[in-house]
């Protein structure tokens, strides 16, 4: 496993109440994977690129199993990811995409833009194939 730099924190109580959990999670997974989880946005977006522009393998899977939504800003950095790896000759698969999101690249026309894969397994073995 890798760095686990995540944005997930316990919700807590401080001087103005309860304070709520922060809403999504980027972490390293298996080898040429990167987990997602939660609600992604604008807020998210900056530490997907630079999770994606670290990132030096051949072939990347997005693990979206644990996404429950994604706004604009990431479907940009998504579009983005997808263009600079492959020219640089690296395979982008997104895994398990959920309802909400697949909506989202449907309603944007751009589902066929991406390759994808039921969950991480699949996706690994068709990259290893």
């Amino acid at each position: 496993m890798g760095d686990h730099n995540e944005r997930r924190e316990a919700a807590g109580i401080d001087e103005r109440g309860l304070r709520a959990p922060a809403a999504y999670s980027i972490r390293d997974g298996a080898t040429g994977v990167l987990t997602l989880e939660g609600e992604l946005d604008l807020a998210a977006a900056p530490e997907l690129r630079k999770r994606v522009d670290e990132f030096d393998g051949e072939s990347l899977v997005l693990d979206l199993t644990r996404v429950t939504f994604i706004d604009s800003a990431v479907l940009k950095e998504l579009l983005r990811a997808r263009a600079e790896l492959s020219e640089k000759g690296v395979r982008l698969v997104l895994a398990s995409v959920p309802g909400p999101v697949r909506r989202l690249l449907d309603l944007t026309r751009t589902s066929e833009l991406f390759e994808d894969a039921p969950d991480v397994d699949s996706a690994l073995k068709r990259l290893s194939g």
